[in-house]
């Protein structure tokens, strides 16, 4: 059986390519929740299977930049992916998800964390193309238990 073209891996990940912005809610239990505005690119890297991540957030109405990631989509066969994230608030991410439809949920591998980070100790994460908008979800624990909401967007492409 003949390995998979780099055109059959990255197919079922198009869905996820070009440049979204919108707006989104969160909450840090027990603060008070938050509205933000969100900037996401996810780039096609030629010739490799991998999209490259850059995200922003923007606090409501300062327009301050109050969070960012940087990180990369490693695609698979099978519509496979691990995702790798480097957070400036002291975090490291690595998740692995499947595609199904177009939706892209991620189970956590391994979290790292600074020092002087905040002891979060689990992160849940997912994207799906919903009516061509994209809905972004990331969910954690901070100490013990399971993963709760902490923030969702709701995204439109701008650019391809």
């Amino acid at each position: 059986m003949a390995s998979p073209s780099l055109e059959q891996v990255v197919d079922p990940f198009r869905f996820l390519c070009g440049h979204w912005q919108g707006r989104g809610a969160g909450r840090w239990d027990p603060g008070e929740g938050f509205e933000y505005r969100e900037d996401l690119r996810l780039e096609l890297i030629p010739d490799r299977a991998l999209i490259r991540i850059a995200q922003w957030t923007f606090e409501v109405p300062s327009g301050a930049l109050s969070h960012s990631e940087q990180g990369y989509l490693r695609l698979f066969p099978e519509g496979e992916a691990e995702l790798v994230l480097a957070i400036p608030a002291g975090y490291t991410e690595v998740h692995q998800g499947k595609v199904e439809g177009q939706s892209l949920q991620f189970k956590l591998l391994h979290l790292g964390l600074a020092p002087r980070a905040r002891p979060l100790s689990a992160t849940r994460r997912s994207l799906e193309l919903c009516g061509g908008r994209l809905r972004h979800r990331i969910d954690i624990a901070v100490g013990a238990g399971e993963p709760v909401a902490h923030v969702a967007s709701t995204l439109d492409r701008v650019a391809e």
